[in-house]
């Protein structure tokens, strides 16, 4: 096809897309906090923007950074970085902030999905590897897939690769010791954050799995005390081992399942 019709074209999309938009904002100001906004599939897009994948991946990525401390938005975030990771896997804000606002957002597979993706592309860089097997330990407990990826974060890194492979082989520690190390690398990205929401973002994730390691220190300390399993978290309370349950400034909370306490999952439409 002749390049000059790829304007007219463009044109043409552009002007259904603002018609699909003006349609779905006549709804009111609650539902419109509710639903804020909604992402075009990949196809529809590269022909938007002339066959622009790149360009369609960037302008997703902001949006979904623009929506990050917003209420109601988590659908369309998660929809949005996964627009943004299958249109460019390689966006490196979108995986930065992917991480931050869906792994650690309680949309864990999400998140997995775009560091997946690039860790593929981004075939020089140690930090998706890294934060995919940081959270396949963390999260799934995946010690043998968390300690294969980190190996490859590890071959890829000059500076880190000494650190990464001492990380691989500390897989597997219980579940207080593995929470402060997760807490140590997650200060460490927050000290090295330039972005403002990244680092905000950071701050809330930090805050929320400092709530995790007092809940699981005060599980160890019941148990030392009263020589025998935790049944249910209120025990905590009722026994005094624990004055009040932690506060989590991302709202998802924690929860008690295989006798041990966990991050909240979200869960959301798709």
């Amino acid at each position: 096809m002749n390049n000059r019709f790829f304007p007219i074209i463009s044109l043409i999309t552009l002007c259904g897309y603002w018609l699909i938009i003006s349609m779905d904002h006549s709804v009111t100001s609650i539902q419109k906090e509710e639903n804020p906004d909604f992402v075009l599939s990949e196809p529809v897009q590269i022909l938007l923007y002339a066959g622009d994948r790149f360009l369609a991946a960037n302008i997703e990525t902001i949006r979904a950074q623009a929506a990050m401390f917003s209420r109601g938005t988590e659908g369309f975030r998660l929809r949005a970085h996964r627009a943004a990771s299958l249109l460019n896997p390689c966006q490196e804000d979108n995986y930065w902030f992917g991480n931050a606002s869906l792994s650690w957002g309680g949309a864990i597979s999400q998140g997995m999905d775009v560091l997946r993706n690039a860790s593929n592309c981004r075939y020089w860089d140690e930090w998706p590897p890294f934060f995919y097997g940081f959270n396949q330990n963390f999260f799934y407990q995946d010690t043998a897939e968390a300690q294969r990826v980190l190996k490859i974060a590890a071959e890829r890194s000059d500076k880190n690769k000494a650190a990464f492979y001492t990380y691989a082989t500390m897989l597997g520690l219980d579940l207080v010791k593995n929470t402060k190390i997760a807490l140590k690398i997650l200060k460490n990205e927050r000290r090295l954050a330039v972005n403002k929401n990244h680092a905000l973002m950071l701050d809330k994730r930090i805050k929320r799995l400092e709530g995790l390691l007092v809940l699981r220190e005060a599980h160890i300390a019941y148990k030392k005390k009263f020589g025998k399993e935790l049944e249910h978290p209120d025990e905590l309370l009722t026994t005094g081992t624990l004055s009040s349950v932690p506060k989590d400034p991302m709202k998802l909370g924690y929860e008690f399942r295989d006798q041990a306490f966990h991050l909240k999952q979200l869960r959301v439409r798709q």
